[in-house]
C-alpha cells in the first residue's frame, strides 16, 4: 500500500511538469501547463490541498475562470488538463480525494460553434497567395492543407522526418497518444518543401559518419532557427485570407484548424472512404473524423433545394393533367 505522504505545492507542481513532459504534443503541454498552473495557484490562494479537492472545488474554480471573463472554450481546455492530470496521478499511485474536474453540472462546452471549413475555391485563392509569400509560408500552407496534419505535429516535425514509402514522399510524424504515422506528401507539397529547404543553411550538410551523431533540424524555422510559433502561423494565416478576399467571418475565425476540418470536409464531399480519411488524419475512432465534416453546414446542400425541385416536379404534373370536364 503506498504510503500517504503530505505532498506540498512545490512537490506536486514538480509532478505537472513530469506529466507536461510526457504528452506528444507541444502545443497541448503549453496549453495544460496554462490550466494546471491556474488549479495550483487557485488552490494555494484559498488553502485548498490539492490532492484533498473534490469536484465541487473545480466547479469553484471554473466559475472564477468565467467572473474573469474567460471564453467557454479556455475554461473547458483548463478542465481537460487538470481531469487529465489527476488520471495521470490516479496511474502514477499518487494518492488523492477525487479528481476534482469530474463534476455533472455546470461544464462548460468545449466548442460550442464549430470550426469552419473552406471550399474549393477558397482553398485554391489561398494556396495561391502562399505561393505569393515566402518560401517557407508556401510550404508550411500546402503541407496542412494538403495533408489534415495538425499545426502540432507539422512544427514538431524535423528534416530528418522526411521519408520514402512505397515510391511516395511522405512525412513521418507523431501524434495524439504518442503514436507515429506517415503523412503522404503529394508532390506539389513536396515541391515546395524541396524549395523552402533550398533556402536553408543548416540543410545543406554532408551527412554524420556515425549514425545518430548529428543532431536533428527542425522542418520549419524562424529567421533565427527557432521553431516556428503556432500563433505566429495562425496571422499569417489570417494575412493571407485577407490577400485572397475571403470572407471577412471566415478570416476572424481563421486558423490551422480550420485547414484540417477544410481536408475532411472535402475528402468526404469527393467521396472518400471514411476510414480513409480517419486514418490519414489520426484520428483513433471514425466518429471523432465524422465530427470533422462540416460539408452539411453548406447551403448548396440544403434540403430546401431538393424541395424545391420536389416542387418544380409536382407543378410540372399538375399543369400537365388535362382539366376534370
Amino acid at each position: 500500500m503506498t504510503d500517504l505522504v503530505p505532498v506540498t505545492r512545490d512537490r506536486l507542481r514538480e509532478q505537472a511538469a513530469v506529466f507536461l513532459d510526457g504528452l506528444a504534443s507541444p502545443h497541448t503541454a503549453k496549453s495544460y501547463g496554462y490550466g494546471l498552473d491556474s488549479w495550483l495557484t487557485w488552490c494555494e490562494h484559498h488553502r485548498v490541498d490539492p490532492l484533498d479537492a473534490v469536484p465541487a472545488h473545480g466547479q469553484l474554480w471554473s466559475t472564477a475562470l468565467r467572473d474573469q471573463g474567460y471564453s467557454d472554450g479556455t475554461r473547458a481546455n483548463r478542465l481537460s488538463a487538470v481531469r487529465s492530470f489527476y488520471e495521470w496521478l490516479d496511474e502514477q499511485d499518487v494518492p488523492f480525494r477525487k479528481n476534482p474536474a469530474k463534476f455533472k453540472t455546470g461544464r462548460p462546452k468545449a466548442n460550442p460553434v464549430p470550426t469552419p471549413a473552406l471550399s474549393a475555391e477558397q482553398v485554391v485563392a489561398l494556396l495561391d497567395a502562399a505561393d505569393a509569400d515566402t518560401p517557407r509560408t508556401a510550404a508550411i500552407v500546402w503541407t496542412l492543407a494538403t495533408t489534415g496534419l495538425r499545426v502540432a505535429e507539422l512544427l514538431a516535425a524535423d528534416v530528418e522526418d522526411l521519408a520514402q514509402d512505397h515510391g511516395h514522399t511522405v512525412l513521418q510524424v507523431m501524434g495524439k497518444g504518442r503514436r507515429r504515422r506517415s503523412a503522404l506528401l503529394i508532390p506539389a507539397a513536396h515541391q515546395r518543401i524541396t524549395a523552402y529547404l533550398a533556402t536553408r543553411a543548416d540543410v545543406d550538410r554532408l551527412p554524420a559518419l556515425t549514425a545518430g551523431a548529428r543532431p536533428r533540424r527542425p522542418l520549419f524555422t524562424t529567421d533565427t532557427g527557432q521553431r516556428v510559433d503556432p500563433r505566429n502561423l495562425r496571422r499569417q494565416l489570417v494575412r493571407l485570407a485577407t490577400q485572397a478576399r475571403l470572407p471577412e467571418s471566415l478570416i476572424a475565425r481563421l486558423g490551422p484548424h480550420v485547414l484540417r476540418a477544410t481536408f475532411v470536409t472535402l475528402n468526404l464531399a469527393a467521396g472518400k472512404d471514411l476510414r480513409v480519411v480517419q486514418y490519414a488524419v489520426g484520428h483513433a475512432t471514425p466518429t471523432t473524423t465524422e465530427g470533422y465534416d462540416r460539408s452539411h453546414l453548406n447551403p448548396d446542400s440544403h434540403p430546401a433545394y431538393a424541395l424545391m425541385g420536389v416542387l418544380a416536379a409536382a407543378r410540372a404534373r399538375r399543369t400537365a393533367e388535362p382539366l376534370d370536364q
